[in-house]
């Protein structure tokens, strides 16, 4: 690998500018393009669409968390690795995080996600019904599961893009729920 790096070195850029971290290669989007993408979708396919959104996500966020297992060892230690990492691309500010070692409940707090920043730019001005963040809800969810090799369902209960003052996401380990996000 080259020598630039990117967020806190936990990224590289190859001689071919592609960039690397965790054996895999990484793409960088604009904000307001991939809540515009989530935005149509849901405008075609209604809640059916935020669940299939979730579950892209959730598949990623698994890998993710199968692979980070090998780097940080699995548990809350490494959600919170992989809370840093999240920071250090820049997919939002993480303002607390609680885990409840008898339920295994996880809640986390952002400052604001990307995906309501992103929401923020599509629709400037305008505050969002339901919460806003189904893409990143569903990459944390499968992050918890690859982290504690159980699964893991998430909800997000309050959302920026709603009003809210932190998008806060809640994960249950719930085995195989699978609920219509709205």
């Amino acid at each position: 690998m080259a020598d630039k790096q990117l967020g806190a070195g936990m990224f590289q850029v190859n001689d071919e500018d592609e960039i690397h971290a965790f054996n895999r290669q990484w793409v960088i989007f604009s904000v307001a393009l991939l809540a515009n993408m989530v935005d149509r979708l849901v405008g075609l396919l209604g809640p059916v669409a935020k669940r299939q959104i979730y579950e892209a996500g959730f598949s990623s966020g698994k890998i993710a968390g199968d692979r980070m297992r090998e780097f940080f060892g699995g548990g809350i230690e490494q959600i919170k690795k992989h809370l840093d990492l999240i920071k250090n691309m820049g997919w939002g500010r993480i303002k607390n995080v609680e885990y409840d070692d008898a339920s295994g409940k996880i809640v986390i707090d952002f400052h604001e996600t990307w995906e309501s920043a992103g929401y923020g730019e599509v629709h400037p001005g305008e505050k969002q019904k339901a919460a806003t963040c189904v893409l990143c809800a569903g990459l944390y969810a499968g992050a918890a599961t690859g982290a504690f090799e159980k699964q893991y369902e998430a909800e997000e209960t309050l959302c920026v893009s709603k009003g809210d003052p932190v998008c806060r996401f809640e994960f249950t380990p719930v085995g195989e729920l699978k609920r219509v996000i709205k």
